[in-house]
């Protein structure tokens, strides 16, 4: 049986809350093996794709809750401690809301903490936050200047994080980050889907003691070049927020320079 069939299968057994609950948890164990047979991930990041990709194909919906804490070590194999560290990445973005006594939550209409970037964008139709569904990832280098090295002075070579980014309703958008080598040895040897849904700000603190104390801004609007494009796989001409965050240490050292592009005609920027 091919895994569409057998997924499918799954979702259209039973209609009771135990069957419902005994579903999820088949599905859920399911993503959890499929990403366990990819090297290099962390059980942590197994365990947040695991629930990423029940997301992703719907099996997860806003407001849906997932099963408890304890039930989720059981369900993919990993310990308490895991499971709270991949629910607490889901947390950082706004995939998931967790309150005492609830439990956690598919995100739905939830305002997006100050956590979620600098900034959050809404939907111009409803106001609603565009949450990030879908991210492809890639770490490398480059030895060009640019308007990053402005902020983090010049150098041989920056890393580079380039993200692909899907949000609710099909928003698209681009962003790259530069940060020098110095301040997050090992990043490059880290496997990009590490960072699939994941805030980097709080990965850098965790894994490289690398804290953002503040952050400024600038956004301008601009018609979208071919480099950028096809860069980010975004259409030719349209009309973008040019986004740039320069973040700071405590002491007011450079922390990393932050570029996203998304177009106007599909949100509303908050600050």
């Amino acid at each position: 049986m091919s895994d569409t069939v057998e997924r499918e299968a799954i979702r259209t057994v039973g209609t009771t809350e135990t069957d419902r609950s005994h579903r999820l948890a088949t599905i859920l164990a399911a993503n959890m093996a499929a990403h366990s047979g990819t090297g290099g991930l962390t059980k942590r990041s197994r365990a947040r794709l695991a629930i990423v990709t029940a997301i992703r194909t719907g099996d997860l919906q806003p407001g849906d809750l997932l099963p408890p804490e304890t039930k989720l070590t059981d369900i993919l194999g990993v310990s308490l401690g895991t499971v709270q560290a991949a629910l607490r990445q889901l947390q950082a973005i706004g995939a998931i809301v967790r309150r005492r006594g609830d439990g956690s939550r598919i995100a739905s209409l939830e305002p997006l903490g100050r956590s979620v970037w600098h900034f959050r964008f809404v939907s111009k139709v409803n106001q609603t936050p565009l949450r990030i569904t879908r991210e492809e990832v890639a770490i490398d280098t480059v030895a060009d200047d640019g308007v990053w090295s402005d902020h983090l002075g010049r150098s041989d070579s920056y890393i580079r994080v380039r993200r692909r980014i899907t949000m609710h309703e099909g928003t698209r958008a681009g962003a790259d980050m530069y940060l020098h080598h110095e301040l997050a040895p090992g990043l490059l040897d880290v496997d990009p889907e590490e960072l699939d849904m994941v805030n980097i700000r709080p990965f850098l603190e965790e894994q490289f003691g690398l804290v953002t104390a503040g952050a400024d801004h600038v956004a301008r609007t601009v018609s979208l070049g071919a480099a950028d494009a096809k860069r980010f796989r975004l259409a030719r001409g349209i009309e973008c927020f040019d986004i740039h965050a320069k973040a700071y240490a405590g002491d007011g050292a450079p922390v990393y320079f932050q570029r996203i592009l998304i177009a106007t005609a599909a949100c509303a920027l908050t600050f």
